[in-house]
């Protein structure tokens, strides 16, 4: 006699939907670092400053500038004016100006690098109904 095998069948409905709400929040860190020009920084119809001139915002010394990178940008100011990129070339070890800046005048050097945050919430409206026939 032939072995009598059940037969079921199950078939599953999937109704419904997942969303995903995201938040995003860009934060900015400035950072700023000052040097007075003096005489031996301007020679030859350049002014080129070390970073190890420069002091950041709590007078403290430093001995590199921060790196450009993607996510960030730097503004050169010389007595409190904002100077166009094409006349400085500025890297972590120097600040080179294209002109010979007036002895004692203020420069600042401000980086502003900005960090991108994101979260994301999914809610699910998912619901599965299964049918077992025989």
């Amino acid at each position: 006699m032939p072995i009598i095998k059940p037969v079921f069948t199950a078939t599953s409905t999937v109704t419904g939907g997942i969303t995903v709400a995201t938040a995003t929040s860009v934060t900015p860190a400035p950072a700023r670092f000052t040097v007075f020009v003096t005489a031996p920084m301007v020679a030859g119809g350049i002014t080129s400053i070390p970073a190890a001139n420069f002091i950041d915002d709590t007078g403290a010394a430093i001995t590199t500038l921060p790196a450009v990178t993607a996510n960030s940008y730097a503004n050169v100011y010389i007595n409190g004016v904002i100077q166009p990129s094409s006349v400085y070339t500025l890297s972590t070890t120097a600040l080179n100006i294209d002109d010979e800046v007036t002895v004692g005048a203020p420069v600042v050097v401000e980086f502003v690098t900005h960090t991108a945050t994101s979260t994301s919430t999914p809610t699910s409206t998912l619901g599965v109904t299964t049918v077992i026939t025989t």
